[in-house]
Order: structure tokens, then C-alpha cells, then sequence
């Protein structure tokens, strides 16, 4: 059963100033059906948080349909299912986090005799009971999140919409609301949160929708990507740069990571020849194992595709940006060490 249904979608913003007329979407099509977890994924720009703002029927779109639990977006009925976090909260700062809290338990009719025991367990559940009964305007950004996730479970809401959950958390905060995540995932919530932190996306979700330039370029099943294996990996230790350009000679893709050399071959029947040199080269291998797609990969492939659709300039994978910053920090020298006499005189001028 599909929670939430897009269907040709689109979507056009005005210029204040130039009165230009720009589609923001472009007949997006997509499903989410109950209890999954779909990963909305884009760059900044790309059209996700309209995607959102559309389906909550905070603002209109221009062509196609678009149903929540059956209903048009802004339905009473459907929101009062839904759990919402925007991407960027603003919330009542003179309140504190309990009243805020109350507050939205009564704007959902939450009896009062059920609201003081939620908000208690919500305020637990993230972690903010000892930071509750400040006033917001004291909160950190990260405590913000918090609060947003926490008034979005007020009503036990069977869909959660959590536009880039994660921004502004630490480390262990990230691991929290990622664990909460899990969590209402395996009780059977359904959920479509946006994030640009694709780790966070593949510990959590069962597939990923990648938006570019307003149009939905691949829907990822990441249950299933071992479709995708493209090889074997083979990790090693104690092999040397010597042994390392010789593998690579030989057609091998090699990466280094300290003392850690992974070495990739897309041909499996070629493993006890790859495991024979890097043994002759003095290397030992650690571990061998299937590559599994690399949802970064994708996005950046989805991502450069449509701009050279449009005659622009991709953007640079992890190895390209790699070696264009040690390209330049090669070349990068002080002034002192290239010009002593010159840097001297402009001190003394």
C-alpha cells in the first residue's frame, strides 16, 4: 500500500526582481509505500525541500497530483498522521522545550491526561529532559534538532517526514537520532527523510530517490545492491609502493589508506593472480570481498549526468578532488621560502 504517491509533479518559483519564471521540479514520480524508508537525496537546490513543502500542501504545485494516505496534500485527515521536521526549525523561543512541547501535543488534541506522560517520554527519547525546562532561545543548534524531532513523535505519527534530520548534531548525536531512526523504522513507521550525509542514508533507509536540477534521476534499492558488485576487493598490509605500482601496472585498481592497500579487480577469475602478486610483493592479504555499489558514486554519476545534459561542468568524484587539492598543494610554496629577499623588504616597507 503506497503512503505517499507523486505523480508527474511540477513545480514553477517567480523572481520577486526579474519576474523570470524557473521550474524548480519536473514531472517527478515516486512512491513510498507503508513501513519503508525512502532516502530523498539531491544536491542543495535540487528540489527536495519543495518536494516536501508540496506534499505537507504548504505551497502549490503547477501540474501533476500528488496523495497522502489517500488524500490531497494539506488534508486534515492525512496530517494529522504525519510528523514533521523542517530543515531548518524556527520554533517559539520564548517557550521552553516542555511548553513547546505542550503546545503541540494540544495542537494535535493529544487528551490532556495522555499529553504529560508523551511529553516526558519524547523529551527522553532525544535526550533533552535535562534541557527541557530552558528557554529555547538558550538552545544550540543541535538541541534544536532534538526538539524538532522529539514535537514531530508528539502525535505517534504513522508517516515521518524529517528534512536533513542530522544537521547540526555531533558525533554522538548523529548516532542517537540515527538509532531512533532505526528504531521507528523496525516498528513499521513509514519514513522519507533528506539528508546529504549518505552514510546516515544507507544505515537506515531501503532505498534512495536522487533528485538533480528538479528531476528524479534513479530510485537505488539498497537492500539489493549486491546486483551491482562490479568485482572483488582485496585488502592488504605490508605492501610496499614498489609492489603497489606494479599491481597497478599489471591493470589493477590500487588505494591506499595508511598502511592499508585496497586492490580492486572487476574479473573474479583473476583473484589468485592478484593474491600471488601482492604475496611476491611481501604484501598479506586481510580481506577479500564482493564491491558493493557506492551510493556516493551513483549520486555523483546521477548528478554529473544531468549537468552535462545542460552543457555544465561536473562535479569532481573524491579521487578528482583528491588530486586536484595534492596537485596543488605540490606546487604551493610560503613566501618566505620562494621569495626570502622579497618577503623580508615588504616587512621592513
Amino acid at each position: 500500500m503506497s503512503v505517499l504517491r507523486f505523480r508527474n509533479v511540477s513545480k514553477f518559483f517567480v523572481s520577486d526582481f526579474t519576474r523570470r519564471k524557473r521550474q524548480i521540479l519536473h514531472d517527478v514520480s515516486l512512491e513510498v509505500e507503508a513501513g519503508e524508508t525512502l532516502a530523498y537525496l539531491g544536491h542543495n537546490g535540487a528540489g527536495k525541500t519543495t518536494s516536501i513543502k508540496a506534499m505537507l500542501g504548504l505551497i502549490r504545485i503547477d501540474g501533476g497530483e500528488i496523495e497522502i494516505f489517500g488524500r490531497p496534500p494539506g488534508d486534515r485527515k492525512a496530517l494529522e498522521r504525519i510528523g514533521y521536521v523542517p530543515e531548518k526549525p524556527y520554533f517559539y523561543d520564548h517557550l521552553t522545550g516542555r511548553e513547546f512541547l505542550r503546545l503541540v501535543a494540544d495542537l494535535h488534541g493529544v487528551p490532556r491526561r495522555d499529553a504529560k506522560r508523551r511529553i516526558g517520554e519524547v523529551l527522553d527519547l532525544v535526550s533533552m529532559q535535562d534541557k527541557a525546562d530552558q528557554r529555547m532561545r538558550t538552545y544550540s543548534k543541535g538541541m534544536l534538532q532534538r526538539i524538532g524531532l522529539g514535537q514531530a513523535l508528539i502525535n505517534d505519527p504513522s508517516l515521518l517526514v524529517l528534512d536533513e534530520p542530522m544537521g547540526g548534531l555531533d558525533p554522538m548525536g548523529r548516532h542517537h537520532i540515527r538509532t531512533i531512526v532505526s528504531e521507528l523504522k523496525a516498528r513499521g513507521k513509514t519514513i522519507l527523510m533528506s539528508s546529504h550525509i549518505l552514510g546516515d542514508v544507507e544505515a537506515v533507509a531501503d532505498r534512495a530517490a536522487i533528485l538533480s536540477e528538479g528531476h528524479l534521476r534513479r530510485i537505488v534499492d539498497l537492500d539489493d545492491r549486491t546486483a551491482d558488485t562490479r568485482g572483488l576487493e582485496i585488502q592488504c598490509r605490508a605492501l610496499d609502493e614498489a609492489g603497489q605500482v606494479r599491481i597497478t601496472s599489471a591493470g589493477y585498481e590500487c588505494e591506499r589508506s595508511n598502511e592499508i592497500v585496497r586492490v580492486r579487480t572487476e574479473d573474479r577469475a583473476r583473484l589468485g593472480d592478484v593474491i600471488s602478486m601482492i604475496q611476491a610483493a611481501g604484501g598479506y592479504v586481510l580481506r577479500v570481498a564482493p564491491i558493493r555499489m557506492d551510493l556516493e558514486r551513483v549520486f555523483l554519476a546521477e548528478v554529473n549526468a544531468e549537468r552535462q545534459a545542460k552543457g555544465e561542468s561536473s562535479i569532481h568524484t573524491e579521487e578528482d578532488t583528491r588530486e586536484h587539492v595534492r596537485r596543488i598543494l605540490d606546487h604551493l610554496v610560503t613566501v618566505d621560502d620562494a621569495h626570502p629577499d622579497d618577503a623580508r623588504e615588504e616587512v621592513h616597507s
